[in-house]
């Protein structure tokens, strides 16, 4: 697989572990806890192999969070619309991982 792929493969497990803490914190299910957090936890596993694949430099990192930005709207809205949450919030959660894994 080429950079790009792989780059692209990065920002669906990023917006994934993002989704996922935005949804520990805010489900209105407190049931399923326990699944999301173990999703969460694999979904950061599997960002923090595919980042040890290239060196990312700050031009990536920037495509990295703006396409996984995008990526986590679409997401919440569709899929979790029931959810409240913060923009910044989110933004910040982003900027942390991506800090962390990449």
């Amino acid at each position: 697989m080429g950079k790009n792929r792989i780059r692209e493969s990065l920002i669906r497990e990023v917006a994934n572990v993002v989704v996922h803490e935005i949804l520990i914190k805010h489900t209105n299910r407190p049931e399923s806890v326990h699944s999301v957090e173990s999703e969460a936890i694999e979904y950061r596993s599997n960002a923090e192999k595919i980042s040890e694949t290239y060196n990312w430099n700050a031009e990536n990192k920037n495509y990295i969070k703006d396409k996984a930005l995008k990526m986590i709207k679409a997401k919440l809205v569709t899929k979790y619309s029931d959810i409240e949450y913060s923009e910044q919030k989110v933004i910040n959660k982003l900027n942390e991982i991506i800090d962390d894994i990449i």
